[in-house]
């Protein structure tokens, strides 16, 4: 993992991006005080429709894989990105 302080990030932001695009984390520090992790956004995987909405910040993806031994049932029917926003948007404003 590399440390970075704030400073450093801001002069060479697509550098350090770049070392995340290659499998690296980076540890991000204000004044040596880590403050933010940046790690790599492995989505292949998921759906087309997760993509999309983890590219608009409207999900984040899970830290840690599902083990392999556990399955979930495909939930039934079709559902819009529209309507799960408002149901994302409206869990959040409950908290």
């Amino acid at each position: 993992m590399r440390t970075v302080n704030i400073g450093d990030l801001k002069a060479r932001l697509s550098a350090h991006i770049q070392l995340v695009r290659d499998g690296e984390e980076v540890l991000v520090c204000d004044r040596n005080q880590p403050v933010a992790r940046i790690v790599p956004c492995h989505l292949e995987d998921r759906s087309e429709q997760e993509q999309r909405l983890v590219a608009r910040g409207v999900l984040a993806p899970p830290l840690k894989k599902r083990p392999a031994s556990r399955s979930w049932p495909e939930p039934p029917g079709n559902v819009s990105d529209k309507a799960m926003e408002q149901v994302w948007r409206e869990e959040r404003e409950r908290r």
